[in-house]
């Protein structure tokens, strides 16, 4: 009985040949989005992701933290890593409307107490990784994307193509107040005309709870990458060009040779130093700093009276460190009357602690301030 079962059990065990079928394969074309411009670069979109770990891969790696040369400009960039073509993360802001709230820090001049000359209260966060990329981003997100790319790309185009200030100043935020500024600063400098040729690096950052993008993008005139700064607004996109030029009424130079006794706004690298002398020579009535200027080798000392607010707002600022941590910021100073102290300034205000101003200075007419 046993042996008939499993007979029967194996006359039951069928082998059915399966009628073969034609299979095509339709074979897709990539394309390098990197090639072209105004295409989002090809390491913006999510990558997809297995439902196997890949091998030699571990979840507890640590992401190395991405910081940038504190001695370096608050718009400039690292050029050690060339692949790192446009860094990740402002794609997926557009599609879900949180753009310029990952708060980066990777333009500040300090790395030490969080007060950053980006004013984002998340100091010192991991730059976005691959890690963090959401999964499986729509079709429809990636359209608005590129539409958003290609649109930053025009602004971009437009404005470093400008030959007049007529055509430039179409391009630039704060229009009303900067465009007296551009004027002296191009009758004293030729505007030069460059060809835009690809953004190199692109990065979401929060100013004052506004959303701005800092760049660098490279030009067919030259090899170096140029630092730039864009306000994304609902109404479109605007350079801001005060930190572009990083402007100054005078040259450095032309500051410490005519010792103006009139207040100037300046845009400085400032450091806590203790050159005291001549009528600053009390340590215990001034606070005394470097100050240093882009592109020059000038050197100036400013002053700010010990137990004013003023001297409050640079603690906060510039808190009692070393003479290495030092900070971009604009601040408004002057030579004093009949002065010895021939590199020495008396500081009179902190305009800000950043070479941009996210919002219009006080002062302006309510419909200037919207531009």
């Amino acid at each position: 009985m046993a042996e008939g079962s499993k007979e029967s059990r194996k006359d039951q065990i069928r082998v059915v040949d399966e009628v073969p079928t034609e299979v095509v394969r339709l074979d897709v074309e990539r394309v390098e989005l990197t090639k072209k411009k105004g295409v989002i670069p090809e390491v913006l979109m999510a990558p997809a992701i297995e439902s196997t770990p890949q091998e030699n891969s571990s979840e507890e790696d640590p992401v190395k933290e991405k910081l940038f040369d504190p001695e370096t400009e608050w718009l400039e960039f690292d050029n050690k890593s060339d692949d790192d073509l446009v860094p990740m993360g402002w794609f997926v802001l557009l599609g879900v409307g949180l753009f310029g709230i990952l708060g980066w820090v990777i333009f500040q001049t300090n790395m030490g107490d969080g007060s950053a000359l980006i004013d984002v209260k998340a100091a010192n966060q991991p730059v976005a990784s691959a890690l963090d990329r959401p999964r499986g981003v729509g079709e429809n997100e990636r359209q608005a994307a590129e539409a958003h790319f290609n649109k930053m790309e025009k602004v971009l185009t437009g404005f470093l193509s400008a030959e007049s200030l007529e055509e430039m100043v179409k391009w630039v935020r704060h229009r009303e107040r900067v465009t007296p500024l551009m004027e002296s600063y191009y009758a004293r400098n030729p505007i030069e005309p460059l060809e835009f040729k690809t953004t190199k690096k692109y990065h979401s950052i929060s100013l004052e709870n506004k959303p701005f993008i800092a760049l660098e993008v490279r030009v067919e005139e030259q090899d170096e990458g140029i630092p730039i700064l864009i306000e994304d607004r609902p109404d479109g996109m605007l350079v801001d060009w005060e930190s572009y030029v990083c402007y100054l009424p005078m040259s450095p130079e032309e500051l410490a040779e005519s010792r103006p006794t009139d207040l100037k706004e300046l845009r400085v690298y400032a450091s806590r130093d203790n050159f005291h002398t001549h009528e600053f020579s009390d340590e215990k009535e001034y606070d005394c700093f470097r100050l240093n200027f882009r592109g020059s080798e000038t050197t100036l000392y400013g002053f700010v009276k010990k137990g004013t607010s003023l001297e409050r707002e640079f603690l906060k600022a510039f808190p009692l460190v070393t003479d290495e941590y030092r900070k971009a910021a604009i601040i408004k100073a002057r030579f004093l009357e009949g002065s010895k102290a021939m590199r020495s300034m008396l500081i009179e205000g902190l305009e800000s602690t950043m070479w941009a101003f996210p919002n219009n200075p006080r002062g302006l007419t309510e419909s200037e301030s919207s531009q």
